[in-house]
């Protein structure tokens, strides 16, 4: 199992951070070109076993993903993907963290997985480059 974590500051409330990033808000995402588009076949409501797919660009078969815990009040979610697509893993459990740091927030990305034909020295730098590119979209779309 491997397992990664990538956090960033941002200088604004954690609400408006978390609109992007809540379970319901992630479509705003897509604005970004980080995914095509994001459906919920059985909803937006954030309760456990929700369904979320999520279609990359370029093509690439969607994933499928499956809420297991959602604190609102906290600003955290627990997820796992149902359904991998063209990511080289399985057994994927990520969790999204927003937490108030005074007038701003810190946003938290991370996840254990078993990587599959890659090494995690090749899985972390592309995950992480994806993840900070959300970070910055996130802060010049504030």
């Amino acid at each position: 199992m491997a397992s990664f974590e990538i956090a960033a500051r941002f200088d604004a409330p954690a609400d408006k951070v978390w609109d992007f990033v809540s379970w319901e808000g992630f479509p705003r995402l897509t604005a970004g070109g980080f995914f095509v588009r994001a459906e919920y076949p059985d909803g937006t409501a954030p309760r456990p076993g929700a369904l979320r797919r999520v279609h990359p660009p370029e093509g690439a078969p969607p994933i499928l993903e499956r809420l297991v815990e959602y604190r609102a009040a906290d600003r955290f979610y627990r997820y796992a993907l149902v359904d991998t697509g063209a990511f080289p893993l399985t057994d994927y459990e990520g969790v999204v963290a927003v937490t108030p740091a005074g007038a701003g927030c810190c946003l938290k990305f991370g996840h254990t997985a078993t990587l599959v034909d890659i090494a995690p020295e090749a899985w972390y730098p592309a995950w992480a480059a994806i993840e900070r590119q959300i970070f910055d979209f996130i802060r010049q779309s504030l």
